[in-house]
């Protein structure tokens, strides 16, 4: 009996040291496998600029498209009449997204009704 409460107490005193080890173990295990996570976060980060560059040089392309050709061979006439269409439209989208959103904002901030629905009413003629 003296034997098994030495044994339960001297399990319990090591408890710690046996959980530092195991945590101990596990943080150089990370630390190891640390390099190699940065690595790929780098290459993921490079890539994905990679990306978004090429994004940005087919918008300018598309946009370069539809103007006819490079802008920078417009007069100053057809850049300002052009500059003030695109700016005039992009103000009406802004203007129609930013009601959207508030309507959508409206919608879902709104209080249910205590309104009791009886189904469809009938018309009487």
């Amino acid at each position: 009996m003296i034997h098994q409460f030495l044994s339960a107490s001297f399990n319990l005193s090591m408890l710690p040291a046996r959980l530092a080890i195991r945590n101990t173990k596990a943080s150089f295990q990370a630390m190891r496998d640390l390099p190699g996570t940065v690595k790929q976060y780098a290459d993921g980060l490079h890539q994905s600029c990679g990306d978004s560059q090429l994004f940005i040089d087919q918008l300018m392309q598309r946009i370069d498209t539809e103007l006819g050709g490079d802008p920078a061979n417009l007069s100053n006439h057809e850049r300002e009449m052009i500059t003030a269409r695109e700016l005039a439209m992009a103000e009406q989208h802004l203007g129609h997204a930013v009601f959207n959103m508030l309507k959508a904002y409206r919608v879902l901030s709104a209080k249910p009704s205590r309104v009791i629905e009886h189904g469809r009413a009938e018309r009487i003629d």
